[in-house]
């Protein structure tokens, strides 16, 4: 079986840079997050959760879904702000 592993530590690798980018500013939405990292829509949230579970990323989130606000910082850093959304 073929595994991914140099591919999702290069994206992770991607994300904690994106994450210090983000530093006081409002976290980065999904989108810039895959394009970033370049996983795709349907493997984000597996791929986010699986950098929490293994102590990479810390994610808090605040509100109902959906639209669900959120906030990330590599584990011991900054917080990012909270997500910015758009009133309706």
């Amino acid at each position: 079986m073929r595994t991914n592993r140099p591919i999702l530590a290069a994206a992770a690798g991607n994300l904690l840079a994106m994450i210090a980018m983000h530093q006081d500013r409002p976290c980065p939405t999904n989108d810039e997050i895959r394009e970033w990292t370049g996983v795709a829509r349907g493997r984000l949230r597996e791929f986010l959760g699986g950098l929490v579970v293994r102590g990479i990323v810390e994610i808090e989130f605040s509100g109902r879904r959906p639209p669900f606000r959120r906030r990330m910082r590599a584990v011991g850093g900054v917080w990012t702000g909270w997500t910015a959304r758009r009133p309706y």
